[in-house]
């Protein structure tokens, strides 16, 4: 009886996973960071990923249908809209994944403002607590590619689209570089998984090991998994009032023990 008992929890396990392994794909016209981030999904096709894709006109111009089919080979691309209302389409996926993300999609989504296909799926996945994986190179004002791109913002303009991806943060979307999707959607998988769930180490902080605080530099305002790794076990990491903290960096804070302090 044990083992037929874990037979069919393993089973039951196994299609949670598939469930979650089948993915809708958003990606809006951001120009930084997509190739990096549309690699890191087809890596994830090796393990087992299938993807449906809404692109916009945008994207279209900016990255291009090839481009998407070759990295993700949909099972079905829609441009600008779907053959079904936003939300229905978004309700049919447990996991939604957006690989590029612009300035003007982002700050609908912080705005809860579902006016466009994209945005409409995106939020209706986070009203229901879903998978939202999110890259956010093309939406960052910190990234350093818009230097070379010309970009000179006033810093009210660059703390206001700052806010807004940490806006998102706060509505449940795990925001990551483009180099960590793949990571960060293997991790919002895991989350899901009752015996997957990753439980904040007890007895671990500063305060029950002593241990050191650590101002790591910072990508921009991003706190990234790569700075948490530097931090020893039990130490904190003090950052800046409004710093992002990744999906991976706040998952791997917590496996080890890592206190995130900000600072004003």
């Amino acid at each position: 009886m044990a083992l037929l008992a874990d037979e069919l929890a393993e089973r039951v396990v196994r299609k949670l996973i598939d469930r979650q392994k089948k993915a809708l794909v958003i990606v809006t016209g951001a120009a930084i960071g997509v190739p990096t981030a549309l690699e890191k999904l087809k890596e994830l096709r090796g393990e087992g990923f299938t993807y449906h894709v809404l692109m916009t006109r945008s994207a279209m111009y900016v990255t291009g249908e090839e481009a998407v089919r070759a990295a993700l080979a949909p099972e079905q691309l829609w441009v600008e809209s779907a053959d079904a209302p936003p939300e229905k389409v978004a309700a049919g996926f447990d996991t939604i994944l957006v690989p590029a993300l612009t300035v003007n999609t982002a700050a609908h989504l912080a705005g809860c403002m579902s006016d466009t296909p994209a945005a409409a799926m995106i939020l209706s996945a986070l009203l229901k607590g879903k998978n939202v994986v999110i890259a956010v190179d093309g939406a960052c004002p910190d990234h350093p590619k818009r230097k070379e791109l010309g970009y000179h913002m006033a810093p009210a303009l660059r703390d206001a689209l700052h806010d807004n991806l940490v806006k998102l943060q706060s509505y449940g979307a795990r925001l990551t570089p483009a180099e960590g999707m793949a990571d960060a959607a293997r991790r919002a998988i895991a989350s899901f998984l009752p015996a997957q769930a990753a439980e904040p180490a007890k007895g671990q902080g500063p305060a029950a090991q002593g241990g050191s605080v650590i101002r790591p530099a910072l990508a921009g305002r991003i706190l990234s998994v790569k700075a948490v790794n530097t931090a020893p076990r039990g130490a904190a990491i003090a950052v800046p009032k409004g710093t992002i903290v990744t999906a991976l960096a706040s998952d791997e804070a917590r496996r080890r023990g890592v206190t995130i302090r900000f600072e004003s």
